[in-house]
């Protein structure tokens, strides 16, 4: 089995921002080899550090002539697992969950068709989701190909899908990952004819290495949201009580102090696509009561707390 990626701009971004991450970390409090998962993990002794970040993840869509035997229903479950795997504290919604939004079940389109980034933000924000993760199947083909030399050359059959992943800050509204993977493995040949007759749900191998896929994928999403800082947002301000869509599961406690920050500048970019700009601090808040996925809060400082608004951890009290 081969796999191949074929790298954006965002991805090298990505490389280069881990890379300055493990050398500051390693000066400061060093780090570990895990050989289950051949990555380096490092203890990063940032303010939010001990916060888990909440993802969600959206339906992956078929996009080619091929219905693939449960395919929509079941690779979001096997990238759960595989995101899980690498980073344990990320917190993870999925279609099927118990509550699982409506708002994620449709993603949001623009006129030319393109996911409406913004809409998608919005919604992430109110669920206090850090990142959105989104993407399709977009190709499932077949080859025949003659290999090897002279008279040791045999005939050899080959199915090749390509996966395209996408991952969204609902900060910004702007993508942190942006990738393809593709991905080839040997068959029979009646795998191949039934891939060319398109009797694809009669092909156990295609079922099983598209699941597998979900492994690096799972990989590399998870080091896309693992470099982000932790965030939640304002959803209600009502009478000097403001509320957020983070509590006890992200690990908030009683007396935290956030510091808020103005998001609702917005800025249009190429193809008509918009984007939140972060903006200024704008005030802090303290924790006051706390819900599952919600939190209650004081205002401390500053004034305007709009709903929308960026709250990052400030510092805990001591004496807790």
């Amino acid at each position: 089995m081969r796999f191949y990626y074929l790298k954006t701009f965002n991805q090298i971004l990505v490389v280069i921002a881990v890379c300055f991450l493990f050398f500051s970390a390693s000066l400061i409090a060093g780090c570990a080899f895990s050989p289950a998962i051949k990555k380096i993990v490092c203890d990063l002794k940032a303010p939010a550090g001990d916060l888990k970040k909440k993802v969600g993840i959206t339906l992956f869509e078929n996009h080619t002539y091929c219905a693939v035997n449960n395919f929509e229903k079941i690779f979001h479950i096997k990238l759960a697992e595989n995101i899980k795997k690498t980073c344990p504290d990320i917190l993870i919604i999925k279609p099927g969950d118990t509550g699982y939004p409506d708002q994620m079940a449709v993603l949001p389109k623009l006129t030319s068709k393109q996911i409406d980034n913004l809409v998608l933000a919005k919604t992430g924000r109110r669920l206090g989701l850090n990142a959105i993760v989104t993407g399709s199947l977009i190709d499932i083909s077949g080859n025949r190909e003659n290999r090897g030399i002279l008279w040791f050359k045999n005939t050899y059959n080959f199915i090749r899908f390509q996966f395209v992943v996408e991952v969204y800050d609902t900060e910004t509204g702007a993508k942190i990952f942006d990738d393809s993977f593709v991905h080839e493995f040997e068959v029979n040949e009646l795998d191949l004819d039934n891939l060319r007759t398109g009797n694809t749900n009669e092909i156990p191998a295609l079922t099983d290495a598209l699941l597998n896929a979900s492994i690096p994928i799972g990989e590399k999403i998870c080091d896309a949201v693992n470099i982000q800082p932790w965030k939640g947002y304002v959803i209600s301000n009502f009478d000097d009580k403001i509320i957020i869509s983070s509590g006890k599961r992200s690990g908030l406690i009683l007396g935290d102090k956030l510091e808020v920050y103005d998001s609702k500048n917005i800025f249009e970019g190429k193809d008509a696509r918009k984007f939140f700009i972060p903006g200024l601090k704008i005030g802090e808040i303290k924790i006051t009561a706390l819900y599952p996925d919600k939190a209650e809060a004081s205002l401390i400082s500053g004034k305007s707390i709009k709903v929308g608004s960026t709250v990052k951890i400030n510092y805990r009290l001591s004496d807790k």
